[in-house]
This record gives structure tokens, sequence and C-alpha cells, in this order.
């Protein structure tokens, strides 16, 4: 076992604290917390592909730990333009529907920790063999009925994991070389071979992109 210590980062009131605690005895370890003057976002700050941080040298890595698998969601878009059949029409049109859309890997944090992640590099969380992004394609013809009007859409299966940020340095920070912050962060990978494609068909004069009915 290591000698050292775990450094549990957590965020309360907005002030900083560190929750102290020893690998050889966790279960009988105590909580010593005292005041640092700095925050989760100056460790977030520091991550490669963050913008770095006035308080700490650039990290080696930053690492997704305590992985906790949430259930998988189901997303959709939008692909190509939507095909109108409004006006006068009095009869169906035979239109070509479909596109190409880009989706991607997306991390979020607990907004109550008030933490920016925009190009932070996450490591962990998901299985090597995920795909970080994928282009989906597809084209119907598709008759649209006099008063209506209709969109291609996909819907792709993403994997949900949340975790905390583990924050490796190559130097000692504030006398140690790992940081773990409390902020709560998600990740959704998408599955490129778990996508469902359907016709959207609304009436005329209502948003044909709206997918709140898809993505509720």
């Amino acid at each position: 076992m290591f000698a050292g210590y775990f450094f549990l980062l957590s965020v309360l009131t907005g002030s900083a604290f560190a929750a102290f605690i020893p690998y050889r005895s966790v279960a009988s370890a105590t909580f010593d917390r005292r005041t640092q003057d700095f925050n989760a976002q100056d460790l977030i700050n520091s991550c490669p592909g963050g913008p770095g941080s006035d308080k700490f040298e650039k990290a080696d890595r930053c690492t997704l730990v305590n992985v906790v698998q949430n259930p998988d969601v189901r997303k959709w878009a939008v692909l190509g333009d939507p095909q109108l059949n409004c006006g006068n029409a009095t009869g169906s049109i035979s239109e070509m529907l479909g596109g190409s859309h880009t989706v991607t890997q997306t991390t979020t944090v607990d907004a109550s920790f008030g933490i920016e992640l925009e190009g932070v590099t996450l490591g962990g969380g998901v299985s090597s063999s995920d795909e970080d992004s994928t282009t989906l394609s597809r084209s119907i013809t598709f008759d649209v009925p006099p008063g209506r009007q209709a969109v291609y859409v996909a819907g792709t299966l993403f994997k949900s994991v949340s975790g905390n940020v583990q924050v490796n340095y190559p130097d000692r920070q504030e006398g140690h070389f790992e940081w773990t912050t409390g902020a709560k962060v998600t990740q959704l990978t998408p599955v490129p071979d778990d996508v469902e494609f359907d016709v959207h068909e609304t009436d005329c004069g209502t948003d044909p992109r709206d997918l709140s009915g898809y993505n509720s």
C-alpha cells in the first residue's frame, strides 16, 4: 500500500476544501478539512486541452474515476432539410428526405458546481472500443401528404457514465501529484452501430425540426 494520501476536493458554498484520507487505513480515517487558495476550476483548467491555470502547472492527464454506469439514452437529430407540402396543395408530393449529421461524445458537469469543461480532454469512463464521434448518413423517398411537412431523423444510442475528474501532475502541486475534484461529470458516448431512423411528419405551420417528442 502507498504511504501517501488520497485527496478529494469538494466545493461547498463557494469555498474549496480538501479531505485527506490515508491509504493505509481508509475505513478508520478521519477528515481534516482546511481552506485552500484554489478551487476545482483551477484543477480542471490545468487538464490537457484546458486553458491553463495560474495556480498549477499543466497536468499530464485527467481521468474520469469513481465511474458509475447510467442507463443508456437515445438522442435524436435531424438529417437534412424538411420538405413541405403546404399552401393550397391537394395531393401528396414525392420528396427526397435525408442527409448527414455527426454525433460526438459530450461531457457535462453538474451545474451546481459552476465549472466549465470546454476543450478539456478526459480519459477513462468509456471502453476504448467506443467511438468518440460518428457520422450518420441516409436518404429515402417519401410521399408528403397535403398540409403536412416531413423530415428524416436518426436516433443514436449513447452510453452514459458519471464520475469525478482525477488530475495527475508530473511534479507535486500543493504537495501532491494527484487531485480529484468532487464535481459530478457525465459523459455520453455514441454507439455507432445502434442507430434508428424515422420520418418525422408534422402539420404545416409548426416547427418541423422540433424533436421534443423523441428526446423526452
